[in-house]
């Protein structure tokens, strides 16, 4: 029997085998403990079939969610959010809740270099009563095995309404007119 090294890309990979009994090593995926592999041994039979194995990350991403997008910002105190595909459209592994200092914390993600970082994508479902959703799915660069990222949630607008009458005619309405509101510091 011949030995094989399988290609993998984007999760898949294909080699004609002779059929046997295999012993399976990962020798390479950046980001992933290779000794997680499972399983690690392989039986190919007179038929086409798929073998399917899996590998542990373990990296840790930290996602901030507050009201600046950066350090220091008014944290939002409650929510969740999950990893996604590109697209947002179909979600990879447990949601995640974000605790009452803005922090959702995702375990186990795969990570690069800072020259070729893991990009992993991430769509917020839900937040405070007083913060509204981050509106798109986001990019993480995973440069490294611990990483720190800040998400903005902007206040929820409350919409207010105004009426504007004549001060020498009770009641009758100003029928065109601006009104301009300043934010005091």
């Amino acid at each position: 029997m011949a030995n094989y090294n399988v290609l993998i890309t984007n999760g898949v990979g294909s080699e004609s085998m002779e059929p046997g009994t295999y012993t399976v090593t990962a020798t390479y995926a950046p980001g992933y403990d290779l000794t997680t592999l499972a399983p690690t041994s392989y039986t190919v039979t007179s038929d086409s079939q798929t073998g399917a194995f899996t590998l542990s990350a373990n990296g840790t991403l930290t996602i901030t969610f507050n009201e600046t997008g950066a350090t220091g910002g008014t944290p939002i105190t409650a929510g969740t959010v999950v990893m996604t595909d590109a697209t947002g459209e179909t979600q990879y592994g447990p949601v995640v809740n974000i605790d009452a200092n803005g922090v959702a914390i995702f375990d186990n993600v795969p990570y690069g270099s800072t020259q070729s970082a893991y990009t992993l994508y991430f769509k917020q479902l839900t937040s405070d009563a007083s913060h509204n959703v981050y509106p798109n799915v986001f990019a993480v660069g995973m440069g490294g095995q611990t990483q720190s990222e800040y998400i903005l949630n902007t206040p929820k607008m409350v919409e207010q309404n105004f009426t504007l009458t004549d001060a020498n005619y009770t009641g009758m309405p100003i029928e065109n007119a601006n009104l301009n509101f300043t934010a005091n510091a």
